[in-house]
């Protein structure tokens, strides 16, 4: 099979149709049928369904369209990106980030990109850890930098930093800094925290906080990112946890307690995929 080949192939599964792709793509149509019936030959199984009215795709079909759209797209990425290499062009790098990393890392990071690397576009996108997996996983981002992940065999990481967690609470709540014991006095609060679902690791941190001190906080909003959270503590709606980093640069009527003697760090890692590492080498020295 060849790359045209492929793509005559993607063209029949939109139409449906052998004279509508045989026309869309010049070619006669049985040497269209042809090449689809060599195609299946060399996949060792039936693509479409075919009648005298209708063509569909099978199971397998479906399967295989999916991933030789993936394929080819990768491909296409591959030359674009190789094209600007050699005209001089970095191309761009994708950066996915907790919210807390643009208070500390990121910025530098960025500007040392920019200064180094002066023709590479970066695109940044605030996202949940479990995004920070899939967008890696999928290629849709380069590098990630989250907070206490749970990480697929396939994903390599490097702690940039450790912190403090501390208790975020509304300016009006009766406990503070100067009253404070351990935080067992939070066990009947309402948590504001991000989903289990979207958490990866982070959020089981904060529970596990919470049960050494014999209490399952009892979670009464959800919100996938700090800023959420923290528009949520401020309105009085409950207290969270947070690494320390994540209020700075916020100006927020909120207040907060750093858990200085707990054993949980917040760690903030930089990720990626093993495959790509060689690739991606010279960003991660810089950071």
């Amino acid at each position: 099979m060849d790359i045209q080949q492929l793509k005559n192939f993607l063209v029949l599964c939109e139409t449906l149709n052998f004279r509508k792709a045989s026309e869309q793509i010049n070619i006669v149509q049985p040497a269209l049928s042809r090449q689809i019936q060599l195609l299946e030959e060399e996949v060792g199984a039936l693509l479409f369904s075919r009648d005298k009215r209708n063509v569909s795709l099978t199971e397998a079909g479906h399967f295989f369209r999916n991933e030789t759209d993936r394929i080819l797209h990768e491909l296409e990425k591959a030359i674009n990106k190789t094209a600007q290499l050699h005209r001089g062009e970095a191309g761009e790098i994708w950066i996915g980030h907790a919210s807390s990393a643009m208070q500390t890392v990121l910025p530098q990071f960025i500007l040392k990109i920019k200064a180094i690397f002066p023709n590479i576009k970066t695109g940044l996108l605030e996202i949940s850890n479990l995004e920070q997996i899939e967008m890696l996983l999928n290629r849709e981002t380069d590098i990630g930098i989250g907070p206490n992940l749970l990480l697929p065999n396939t994903i390599n990481y490097r702690v940039l930093y450790q912190e403090n967690f501390a208790v975020l609470l509304p300016q009006n709540h009766p406990i503070s800094a100067d009253n404070f014991t351990d935080l067992s006095v939070f066990a009947n609060e309402k948590f504001i925290l991000p989903p289990l679902s979207v958490g990866s690791g982070y959020v089981e941190t904060i529970y596990q906080i919470c049960q050494q001190y014999g209490f399952r906080p009892d979670v009464a909003y959800e919100s996938a990112h700090s800023s959420g959270v923290q528009r949520l503590v401020e309105a009085g709606l409950g207290i969270s946890i947070e690494p320390i980093s994540s209020v700075r640069g916020h100006n927020m009527d909120i207040k907060l307690i750093e858990l200085a003697e707990i054993p949980q760090k917040a760690e903030m890692m930089l990720l990626w995929l093993r495959e790509r590492e060689s690739e991606l080498k010279r960003f991660m020295d810089l950071i």
